[in-house]
C-alpha cells in the first residue's frame, strides 16, 4: 500500500539562490517526489510525495543526500481522501 504527503526539508547550511534551484531539481529526480517547492519559515522545501511504498522511503533518499539535518513527513490520511472523493461523486450525481 502506498503513502500520500509532504515530507519537510530543513537544509544543513545555507545555499546560493543557483543552489537552491539545483536542489529544486536534485529533489524533483528522486522517484517518488512530485513536487519541490522553496518556502518560508522554519524549513527550507516542502515536497509533495506519492509513493509506491511509503514516506520513510522517500526520507531515507532524501537522507542519503547529506544536506538536510531535519526532516518531517506529513501523512494525507486515506479517510478524507476517500471522503472527498464520495464526497464529489455525490456532487456530480446530483448535478444529471
Amino acid at each position: 500500500m502506498g503513502a500520500r504527503g509532504y515530507i519537510l526539508v530543513k537544509l544543513k547550511k545555507p545555499m546560493s539562490e543557483d543552489e537552491l534551484w539545483e536542489q529544486v531539481k536534485l529533489f524533483e529526480s528522486i522517484d517518488d517526489v512530485e513536487f519541490a517547492a522553496r518556502v518560508i519559515g522554519l524549513y527550507d522545501f516542502v515536497l509533495t510525495i506519492d509513493s509506491k511504498t511509503s514516506l520513510d522511503t522517500v526520507k531515507k533518499k532524501i537522507e542519503d543526500q547529506g544536506i538536510s539535518n531535519k526532516l518531517e513527513s506529513l501523512k494525507i490520511d486515506n479517510v478524507f481522501v476517500k471522503h472527498r472523493e464520495i464526497k464529489d461523486l455525490k456532487i456530480l450525481d446530483d448535478m444529471t
